[in-house]
């Protein structure tokens, strides 16, 4: 059940009134500020989750993007790892394969 914001409001103003009160107590005047915070967090967080629901969702990739981060050449359609592979040239004598695994 969601609290209107009117009600928070009002506790708000007696969270005011009760630190103004207490000006001359420091630790209780802080205790009505905390109160204050937390009040004023409600309306933050109601908003926060509200723009969360209007935002676009941050998974949705298009093909050019998906492609772009893969490093896919557009014009053979090759992964920069498969070009990566064409390049490497053993120079070693005992280096019998592509993989680092191969002994």
């Amino acid at each position: 059940m969601a609290v209107a914001n009117e009600t928070i409001l009002i506790k708000m103003m007696q969270e005011i009134q009760q630190a103004k009160d207490s000006q001359h107590q420091q630790e209780k005047m802080l205790k009505h500020i905390e109160k204050i915070r937390l009040l004023c967090d409600l309306f933050l967080e109601e908003e926060r989750n509200e723009g969360l629901m209007e935002s676009p969702k941050v998974n949705d990739i298009t093909a050019a993007e998906l492609k772009a981060m893969l490093g896919v050449d557009k014009s053979t359609g090759t992964g920069s790892a498969q070009t990566f592979k064409k390049s490497i040239n053993l120079d070693e004598e005992d280096g019998n394969g592509e993989s680092i695994f191969d002994f």
